[in-house]
């Protein structure tokens, strides 16, 4: 009980920092970020449609245990995702005896709302940057499965599965109310709830890599486990800034121009890609940085030898 106790005060703790961070951060960008982008009115209702589909998901996940709806296909997976998320070092646990279906449902249900919020995203303009959303987080999972050889890749599936399926319901949510009659422009407005907002999704991108290497601790320890979250994070930005930089930085802006002004972002107008502005060198230098994290995540992930191992079990 204890440990348990323990466990959920770090993670609050985790998530304070991760939404200080955010709030330190969104603060920074509020200057660039102060005109919304309107969304057409059936954007609007399929972002709203998925919406519905997301909550109802992570509602499931909350009850199933104590309703009848446990015997139910996929409530099961819901259940998983969400404890994961929430406490991720149940994670194991969570998904102990999950039957096939539902480990379909715990890779499909939040893989296909991420493509989904994607494209609602992307409003019609073009779907570069869905592609490369959808390969990042393809790269991360290739990286992760890599790392962890022989043993279950259930864990950190449920675990970054439903903090994805959380971060999309923050996306939807504004888009959800940006059309032409939506209360969102009038939100947006305020400086409080635009930093608060801003705060809450940098937050979850964080806890996203924060629960996946959380989850993976118990069967990797916790350097493993921090090395292969480290890795999957350097291969996500990896991906992208590398791209960036090989075809031309004018290049992959323009084709990312009208794209990348999405919810709750104005990115476009922020970095300058209007004009296509934005400095190379700053693109190298995120790849280089990428990649570092990646090689550091991997060594960090690899197991000690055997040698290694016995003279730190000798000194401790």
């Amino acid at each position: 009980m204890a440990t348990t106790a323990g466990r959920g005060i770090l993670a609050l703790a985790t998530a304070g920092a991760l939404l200080i961070i955010g709030v330190v951060l969104a603060l920074l960008v509020d200057p660039f970020t102060r005109v919304p982008i309107e969304v057409d009115g059936a954007t609007e209702w399929v972002a709203r449609v998925l919406l519905v589909f997301a909550v109802a998901w992570v509602v499931i996940g909350m009850l199933a245990a104590r309703t009848r709806l446990v015997g139910r296909p996929g409530a099961a997976a819901a259940r998983a995702t969400w404890i994961a998320s929430t406490r991720p070092w149940r994670a194991r646990e969570s998904t102990l005896g999950v039957l096939p279906l539902d480990r379909w449902c715990m890779i499909l249900v939040p893989g296909l709302l991420l493509v989904a919020t994607r494209v609602v995203q992307a409003r019609g303009d073009g779907f570069g940057s869905v592609v490369l959303a959808v390969a990042g987080w393809l790269v991360f999972a290739l990286a992760v499965r890599l790392l962890l050889g022989t043993r279950s890749p259930w864990p950190i599936i449920a675990a970054v599965g439903g903090a994805l399926v959380l971060r999309c319901i923050a996306t939807l949510a504004a888009i959800s109310l940006s059309g032409a009659e939506g209360v969102w422009h009038v939100l947006w407005s305020i400086g409080a709830v635009r930093v608060l907002y801003l705060a809450i999704v940098l937050g979850l991108v964080g806890w996203v890599f924060v629960v996946a290497g959380w989850s993976l601790g118990p069967q990797l320890g916790p350097r493993r486990a921090a090395g292969v979250a480290l890795a999957g994070v350097g291969a996500v930005f990896a991906l992208p800034t590398a791209t960036a930089a090989a075809i031309g930085t004018t290049e992959a802006l323009r084709g990312w121009n009208s794209q990348i002004g999405v919810l709750p972002w104005h990115l476009a107008r922020m970095t300058g890609l209007y004009d296509t502005q934005f400095p190379a060198e700053t693109l190298v230098v995120a790849a280089v940085i990428a990649t570092l994290m990646t090689v550091a995540g991997v060594v960090l992930a690899l197991p000690l030898r055997a040698g290694e191992r016995r003279r730190r079990t000798a000194a401790s």
